[in-house]
């Protein structure tokens, strides 16, 4: 039996369920692969993989109730089967409810031999009408119910009611399961963005300027991938969102300084940091992710910039002599949960615990202090994560005030972040208010 493109949803589904790979590079090795980028068959092989990874919990609580054996001890690879199944029968009408049973019973048989006939009765169950699947009532157990019909782990959801509220936890997680816009972000050592959006449009694509960043567009439509065109590969832009592109205002360079990107993984900041720069100063670039600054340094030639020198240092340790009492401005975008980012990857949900939260906690504190160090007097320190959880947030900020009292807190200068601050300063921002991924940052300054 040839593998269709359902078959292939569950067996890249399967791959994150049981790895830490992610969905986004999986498909985009498949859809290469197999050439089916910008294809029918493409379209709704996305379509599958991110649909079931959004809705998982909300497929899992009516399959749950709909087969009469012990679910959680069900093979993954099976689950993915009904998860496909019942995802294109709840939320897709791409295929006759007929045609969506009879293809998953054939994967079934495919996976083994046996399983078919559980498909079968488990889909068919559900297609008969209203069964024992209702959903927990919103009023009397509304983290049970947001969980499970909005599709999020429990623990998450009690978190946000506890800072959002009922209403806007709803709204939050309703908004995690939308489609993220397509956002780039105009290098302006190269281009302007009203001359990058007007290219654009004559090749075809929807472009609009993004409210918040000045050096934002979003793409709502196209003929073809936005990084195969030659506007891309002359470094006239970079695949970026919204709100990563503010975190660069909120840095708030100047030409000639000198600026550390302390954890700057592939670069989406430390290349906008530069344009911002005028590529006119010394951007130094750490991860401990080696590949990563190989990455970020062939990105920065495409985009013509020559400001930059990496380092493959890990800011868990404390910073060597040569980094110390060095730089005008150090920004650190902590590793973190993730937990703005749903959109863009919902496996993260499914993947983090309730005590990987402490656990980042500490290490982003620990990474702080040390980047601290690297900061000359009067100098400036950015934190930042994509992180929706005080804990890694405002309660980070806290701590590191308190242990480091020559820095204190300062509300962000650029215009371009003024109407994302909060009374105490820090800047926030998240999917179901601004259409972005949920960010947060912290501007410190050193006294001494």
């Amino acid at each position: 039996m040839k593998k269709t493109v359902r078959h292939q949803a569950v067996e890249i589904l399967t791959r994150v369920s049981q790895s830490d790979a992610f969905a986004g590079d999986l498909l985009d090795s498949c859809l290469e692969k197999k050439n089916l980028s910008q294809t029918a068959d493409g379209r709704l092989l996305t379509h599958l993989v991110y649909g079931v990874l959004r809705m998982r919990g909300h497929l899992d609580w009516i399959l749950t109730r709909l087969y009469r054996g012990n679910y959680p001890k069900m093979e993954e690879n099976i689950k993915n089967i009904l998860r496909t199944g019942l995802y294109q029968l709840s939320f897709s009408d791409r295929l006759p409810s007929f045609a969506v049973v009879d293809e998953a019973v054939k994967i079934a048989r495919f996976v083994h031999p046996a399983a078919g006939g559980l498909v079968n009765a488990v889909l068919r169950s559900y297609l008969r009408g209203p069964g024992p699947w209702s959903f927990p009532d919103g009023n009397t157990n509304p983290a049970e119910y947001i969980a499970a019909f909005h599709s999020h782990p429990l623990w998450l959801v009690e978190e946000w009611l506890n800072v959002f509220g009922r209403k806007e936890t709803e709204e939050l997680c309703a908004a995690n399961n939308e489609l993220p816009p397509l956002t780039i972000r105009v290098n302006r050592l190269k281009s302007g963005r009203r001359e990058l959006k007007e290219k654009l449009t004559g090749e075809d694509f929807q472009a609009e300027e993004t409210p918040f960043s000045p050096d934002g567009i979003r793409l709502s439509s196209s003929s073809q991938p936005v990084h195969k065109t030659l506007f891309f590969t002359r470094g006239l832009f970079r695949l970026q969102d919204e709100a990563s592109q503010l975190i660069s205002y909120l840095v708030n360079p100047r030409k000639g300084q000198k600026i550390l990107d302390a954890c700057a993984g592939s670069g989406g900041k430390t290349t906008h940091l530069a344009a911002l720069m005028e590529n006119k100063g010394l951007l130094v670039t750490m991860d401990r992710d080696t590949e990563k600054l190989v990455q970020l340094q062939n990105d920065a030639a495409r985009m013509g910039i020559t400001i930059i020198e990496t380092a493959g240092v890990d800011l868990q340790d404390p910073l060597s002599a040569q980094y110390q009492n060095t730089f005008d401005t150090v920004l650190v975008d902590a590793p973190c949960s993730g937990t703005g980012t749903l959109r863009r990857n919902p496996e993260i949900k499914w993947r983090l615990k309730p005590s990987d939260i402490n656990r980042h906690a500490e290490t982003q504190q620990s990474i702080l202090r040390n980047a601290a160090a690297a900061v000359s007097k009067n100098g400036f320190l950015v934190y930042c994560t994509c992180s929706l959880l005080p804990q890694e947030n405002d309660m980070v900020a806290r701590r590191f005030l308190a242990a480091c009292p020559h820095f204190y807190l300062l509300p962000p200068e650029s215009p371009a972040v003024q109407g994302l601050t909060d009374r105490r300063g820090f800047f926030r921002t998240y999917p179901h208010r601004h259409s972005m991924d949920g960010f947060f940052g912290a501007v410190f300054r050193r006294r001494i």
